[in-house]
């Protein structure tokens, strides 16, 4: 009987100790680490991310009021009035968006505003960078500041920016030659030929104000007079043909332009 009961407890013992070395092994197993499979669907090409380009959404000339001049050493009485020249995009250590205003001697004059983005990107995109620019400078003596204003063609096409220099060449012509006062008849006729085709190109770009183009009303009365006096009746009858300058003169300068062109019409018949 002891022996019986001896067996059992030897029996129970083994098979506790065999259910603990079990338990011990499937421990170890759970405790595995599983590497995880890389996930081929994965798009491992780079994409790279380009910042939308913020332009003008409507193109056409932009007024702007220039900055910088006090650092460019300009001259009061050089660069004081009206100038053309060339705007372009500049990317300098103060503004990476700065759009220089630069004169035809290619000299600096200044800048439009600081941090416009959208001006330089919009020239960028449309015209290269680069276009003819015209405007203003006015010098403070007291205050020893200056002040301008220019005028930048936006987005318009090369045929039309071809016209914008015509225009500037043409008009700047005409003033130089006004302002010389020469009375001859072949010069003042080069002046109406030019007005005409100022006139002409303006129309063809739906006559933008910020051209400011006028002519000098007392010039036509100043021709026909010099006309008379000359007997150059076939000159004063192709007067005539300015009728939008006739039509602007003043009553009495109006009534006298015409009867000298009526004396013309008379004197050729």
């Amino acid at each position: 009987m002891t022996e019986f009961i001896a067996i059992i407890i030897i029996i129970i013992v083994i098979a506790y100790f065999i259910g603990k070395s079990k338990t011990k092994k499937t421990s170890k197993v759970q405790k595995k680490v599983v590497p995880q499979k890389q996930n081929t669907n994965v798009n491992t090409n780079r994409i790279d991310i380009v910042e939308d380009k913020i332009l003008y959404k409507k193109k056409g000339i932009k007024t702007f009021e220039m900055k910088g001049m006090f650092y460019q050493n300009l001259n009061p009485k050089i660069h004081s009035g009206d100038f053309i020249g060339i705007g372009k995009c500049e990317d300098n250590s103060h503004d990476m968006y700065a759009v220089g205003i630069y004169n035809q001697q290619n000299e600096l004059l200044g800048y439009t505003p600081k941090g416009n983005k959208r001006l330089n990107n919009s020239l960028a995109e449309w015209n290269n960078g680069k276009v003819p620019v015209w405007g203003g400078l006015s010098h403070d003596d007291y205050d020893d500041r200056w002040y301008g204003t220019v005028y930048i063609p936006v987005g318009l096409t090369a045929e039309q920016i071809e016209k914008v220099e015509k225009i500037l060449s043409l008009k700047s012509d005409n003033q130089t030659q006004i302002k010389k006062k020469e009375k001859s008849t072949e010069k003042y006729f080069e002046i109406l030929n030019r007005h005409r085709e100022i006139t002409e190109l303006l129309n063809d770009l739906k006559n933008p104000e910020e051209f400011y183009y006028s002519f000098p009303k007392n010039l036509v009365p100043s021709i026909s007079s010099h006309l008379e006096k000359e007997k150059n009746w076939e000159k004063l009858l192709e007067l005539e043909k300015h009728q939008d300058l006739i039509s602007e003169l003043s009553d009495k300068f109006r009534e006298t332009t015409l009867k000298r062109i009526e004396k013309a019409k008379k004197n050729v018949a």
